[in-house]
């Protein structure tokens, strides 16, 4: 399987949530779909631009073991189209922009390793859509 490269837009919700003159936002290209990560995680130069609030720090678990994070919000996440509000996770500068499983979840996107791209979740015939089960 390659890798799923793709481009998003981050803008900051509070400048929309306090309808600010000034919008801040950016523009993302080859971020890395990654479904062993869970958020989207971007650098810090790209959150101080952003203009995001410190959050809370959280403990991660990686392959080289468990450290800890700093979580920032709240952000705006556009895809082909498609936006929902997430925090943000920090991430070193010599780590690819990541877009994680709930990102993919909440936009109803999933990777097609095939042809190495996002697709619209097929189970939902292209369409936008959430599953949502009531417990009984």
């Amino acid at each position: 399987m390659g890798k799923i490269l793709i481009n998003l837009k981050v803008t900051n919700f509070g400048d929309i949530f306090l309808n600010k003159e000034t919008i801040r936002s950016i523009k993302i290209e080859n971020a890395l779909v990654d479904t062993g990560v869970t958020m989207l995680s971007l650098h810090k130069n790209q959150i101080d631009e952003l203009g995001l609030q410190y959050l809370r720090k959280i403990r991660v678990r990686t392959a080289n073991g468990p450290i800890e994070r700093n979580i920032y919000g709240v952000a705006r996440v556009e895809i082909m189209g498609r936006a929902a509000n997430f925090d943000v996770m920090e991430i070193p500068d010599d780590v690819p922009v990541l877009v994680g499983y709930l990102i993919l979840e909440q936009l109803d996107f999933v990777p097609d390793p095939n042809q190495q791209k996002l697709i619209p979740n097929p189970a939902h015939d292209g369409e936008y859509a959430l599953d949502m089960y009531p417990i009984v």
